[in-house]
């Protein structure tokens, strides 16, 4: 389909872009607010979940062997005791907390490294690195106007893209999360800026630009070496596989980048000799095409909306819009913009697909389940659909029905961007803290007891220990040989999760009887269900 231009003067054409631009920057200004305040709202109030609570024991320097040591042991600890193992103390130093990174070399060390610094300077508070997180997220919008401006070479388009990631749920989402995904965000726009700026601009100052950020990213997040292939690809399509300049210089920046990753990547060799099994036992669960697909869907969804709901089929057309906006975004793109241009959000876009999704359809499993291994995919994405949207809405071609349809779109899509975000700032849980998702709720009948003694596993001990009073004490018993002393000094006793336990302690205490079973199940994916149960045990005499 062939757009053509209205028939109106070089002058009138300017005046009226000019118009639309100043038009879009007053909407993102309020849409900026809008995206900075429910970053920073109520950070404390959602539960710490289990990969923010191996942030935050990294960042004290204990490793889960030193940990377990401890706890394992079946002593009462506070929750106060049990939150010193995951804050920075003068028991373990920056040696010690290199020690423990290197340990799990799985996850590079610098969000780590600049979150310890981070903490010992503002405090221990479960905000701080929540708020770490959240001031990091502020650099997406300088970072993705800057790449916008060098692939479209049109700043209509970057503050289009400003708009869409300012309310965008998965960056929010992240954006309040203590783990390293907003600086991985900022790495993967930086590190693409300075490829595309270095290729047009040759010098070795852009490409030693390239190089610091491609290391950025290494160091930031594994997944980076997706996005380094990806590059590759794009550089050498983009010379027609010719052994150009361009090709050579990529080339030197590329593997000076890979090289002051060195360090690291002995680290994970050493680490993989002593741990056999790097891969998360939950991506191997087999799991039917149909949840992938619908996970998915779901996952794509959450870029422009989420309301906190799992996949349904009672209400298709929101996925059904999705898709076929995604669908069209890539079509019209491809159609209408350079080539330059297109391979670039293409190449980027398929890679998480092509490394993570094939391998699940041809060796099974659930790889690509997680939404945040798929942020490069979700940010060519939106780049796509701000280069469609900012198309669309000016008045450039014949059809104004055209027009007047897409200014509709794009307000339902922001709409139900602000909608999203809002609903999360102002939530006490959502779906991405998983298995942790009800510890809010646990915690309202746990903390309004005088004295209580929660009996729990070590693990979920370092999660609760983050949404329970000073008061309440915790145990795990699993291993402790002598239990009769267990539970005196208590005004109440719960146990949570570990029915091990629950049995273990009531075949012990004969004058202990559940008084009631709180049991809480939601579906927050369709690949996972989240079902939390705990006891409160009553003394009979």
């Amino acid at each position: 389909m062939k757009y053509q231009v209205n028939s109106i003067s070089r002058e009138a054409h300017k005046t009226i872009y000019g118009l639309h631009l100043n038009v879009l920057r007053f909407l993102v200004i309020i849409l900026l607010a809008i995206g900075v305040f429910c970053r920073f709202t109520n950070l404390e109030e959602k539960p710490y979940w289990g990969d923010e609570s191996l942030t935050s024991q990294r960042i004290s320097g204990y490793t889960d062997r030193e940990l377990q040591r401890i706890v394992l042991r079946g002593k009462e600890i506070s929750v106060g005791d049990m939150y010193k193992y995951q804050r920075p103390t003068s028991e373990k130093g920056l040696i010690d907390v290199t020690k423990a990174l290197a340990g799990n070399a799985e996850h590079p060390p610098l969000y780590y490294l600049i979150a310890r610094f981070w903490m010992q300077l503002f405090g221990d508070y479960l905000t701080t690195p929540r708020g770490l997180s959240s001031l990091i997220s502020l650099l997406v919008f300088p970072c993705i106007y800057l790449l916008c401006l060098e692939l479209f070479e049109s700043p209509l388009v970057g503050w289009m893209a400003i708009a869409l990631v300012s309310i965008s749920p998965f960056q929010i989402i992240y954006a309040q999360e203590a783990r390293q995904y907003s600086l991985w965000i900022v790495s993967i726009l930086l590190s693409s800026w300075a490829l595309l700026r270095a290729m047009r601009i040759n010098t070795k100052i852009n490409w030693g630009v390239y190089t610091l950020t491609l290391a950025l990213g290494l160091y930031t997040h594994l997944i980076s070496v997706m996005v380094a292939i990806g590059h590759g690809i794009y550089v050498a399509a983009n010379e027609r596989f010719r052994f150009s300049k361009i090709i050579i210089a990529y080339l030197i920046a590329s593997l000076t980048g890979f090289i002051l990753f060195v360090p690291w990547i002995i680290a994970i060799i050493y680490d993989s000799t002593t741990n056999t099994d790097q891969s998360p036992s939950w991506s191997k669960i087999p799991t039917p095409f149909t949840s992938l697909v619908q996970t998915w869907i779901l996952n794509l969804s959450r870029v422009f909306f989420d309301f906190n709901a799992s996949f349904t089929y009672k209400n298709l057309l929101p996925y059904l819009f999705v898709i076929i906006l995604v669908i069209y975004s890539i079509y019209f793109i491809c159609r209408y913009a350079p080539k330059r241009v297109w391979l670039f959000i293409t190449i980027l876009m398929v890679m998480p697909v092509l490394l993570l999704a094939i391998p699940d359809l041809i060796l099974g499993g659930r790889r690509s389940t997680p939404i945040r291994y798929f942020i490069p995919s979700s940010l060519s994405l939106q780049l796509a659909i701000a280069y469609l949207l900012s198309a669309k809405v000016t008045f450039l071609f014949v059809n104004r029905w055209q027009q007047k349809l897409w200014q509709i779109i794009t307000v339902a899509i922001i709409s139900s961007g602000v909608l999203s975000c809002i609903l999360f700032s102002q939530a006490d849980t959502w779906w991405n803290k998983q298995r942790e998702y009800y510890h809010s709720e646990v915690a309202k009948i746990v903390n309004q007891t005088e004295h209580a003694l929660v009996i729990a596993t070590w693990y979920d001990m370092r999660t609760l220990s983050h949404s329970l009073d000073s008061h309440v004490v915790l145990q795990d018993i699993r291993l402790r040989k002598e239990i009769n002393s267990v539970g005196k000094g208590f005004s109440d006793v719960f146990v949570y999760e570990v029915k091990q336990s629950l049995k273990y302690f009531l075949e012990h205490h004969s004058n202990y009887k559940i008084k009631e079973a709180y049991t809480w199940k939601r579906q927050t994916t369709p690949v996972n269900t989240t079902e939390t149960t705990l006891w409160q045990l009553n003394k009979t005499n």
